[in-house]
């Protein structure tokens, strides 16, 4: 492979304010604030999985094509579509009464990491070719700090002010990452003359289905969406868990904050030992840890041992995460990474929503322990997969 020199750095830190700004403001709303939430409007158990889904389900449909119209209309756009759905949609919450009207709204507020995401991450993959692995891990842990805060202010929030309150927060935090995106650089143009939409939407389905057709892309996108099969199950059942175990509303937001406190500092570790070392091992180990902590969460009652638990899944998410995106980067090289960045959200996001959903069943089926259980085995089941087949990934 030849050598390829990183471009210019110097808007990095930015796109790392601007993540981390959205993430706050997207996860004070996620974990624990929708859950707790449905749960006051009184919604039934298995739909609180839908509820907490449904932000994710949009990124099913909306992250792949959005991905490759990077590729048209360049990464600023699609990134600050993302961060006005970012500033508005928390807003909205403010007219919920009822939680089919709570469903519509978090349909909406999907939007935001759909359009941003990809965009995001195909910006950092594409501008560091040389250091892929230590840039996304440090973006990651920029955003992961959003992850750490997020829940606990929201639950902070909460408590001493009420579910209001955390909405308008977490407005405030989204209207001043729209404000930072701002001065990010403009693309270069992209194509000669215009085009009409007709024109766009088919070049993008034609980056779609290059990349989507491609095996090792698949592989490693659905390794990725069984990690977040648990890790959607935790954001939407774990607060009801604790909350059934009398943690308080704060202690729910501390657990939470442990995972992303995890990822923080280990993110940027695992992603650079992946550029030395390979991706493989961590993608095992990470989702052979997040699998084992799935299945003892039930057996604890406990906030410290719940603590340490959190902290551990988020050991494990760092340890997946930075080496699946940049194993996508190392797999696509010189091709349409936008596109690709689209195609492993999206099949993410299908492993993101299908774990809140199907855990919402099992739980108000058979209790949580037989729940998580089979999330759990799900997961490992992945992994299985994961040790057979990779093997076949050349790149």
């Amino acid at each position: 492979m030849p050598h390829r020199t990183d471009g210019p750095t110097w808007w990095f830190p930015l796109l790392c304010g601007v993540g981390f700004g959205g993430r706050l403001s997207y996860e004070m709303i996620r974990s624990p604030l929708t859950a707790l939430y449905a749960w006051h409007l009184g919604a039934p158990t298995a739909v609180i999985g839908l509820l907490v889904a449904a932000a994710t389900i949009t990124g099913i449909f909306v992250k792949l094509p959005a991905g490759s119209l990077t590729n048209q209309f360049g990464f600023r756009q699609l990134m600050l579509a993302g961060m006005m759905v970012t500033a508005i949609g928390p807003f909205l919450y403010l007219l919920v009464w009822f939680w089919p009207q709570l469903l519509a709204v978090r349909f909406f507020n999907g939007l935001s990491t759909a359009l941003y995401a990809p965009a995001a991450s195909a910006k950092v993959a594409k501008s560091f070719p040389s250091q892929r692995g230590h840039r996304l891990g440090f973006y990651g842990a920029a955003e992961n700090a959003g992850v750490v805060l997020g829940p606990i202010i929201a639950a902070a929030t909460i408590a001493h002010l009420g579910f209001a309150a955390a909405f308008i927060v977490s407005g405030c935090i989204g209207l001043l990452a729209l404000l930072a995106i701002l001065p990010f650089p403009r693309d270069a143009p992209i194509h000669d003359g215009r085009r009409t939409t007709g024109e766009v939407l088919h070049v993008a389905v034609q980056g779609v289905r290059q990349i989507i057709g491609d095996p090792a892309i698949r592989l490693v996108s659905l390794i990725e969406a069984a990690l977040y099969f648990g890790v959607g199950t935790m954001q939407a059942y774990l607060p009801l868990y604790a909350l059934n175990q009398h943690v308080s509303i704060l202690n729910i937001g501390f657990l939470f904050g442990a995972q992303g406190i995890a990822s923080i500092f280990f993110r940027p570790v695992f992603g650079r030992a992946s550029d030395h070392v390979g991706r493989k091992p961590f993608i095992v180990a990470g989702i052979g840890l997040c699998a084992t902590v799935m299945a003892t969460i039930p057996y604890m009652g406990q906030l410290l041992p719940l603590l340490a638990l959190s902290t551990l899944f988020g050991l494990g998410t760092a340890m997946v995460t930075p080496a699946t995106t940049a194993m996508i980067g190392d797999i696509v090289r010189n091709r349409d990474f936008g596109a690709a960045m689209g195609v492993f959200g999206s099949l993410w996001d299908v492993g993101h929503a299908s774990g809140p959903l199907m855990a919402g069943v099992f739980v108000a089926w058979m209790g949580y322990r037989i729940g998580f259980l089979i999330i759990a085995c799900v997961m490992v089941t992945a992994l299985v997969n994961t040790i057979v087949v990779i093997k076949t990934i050349v790149y």
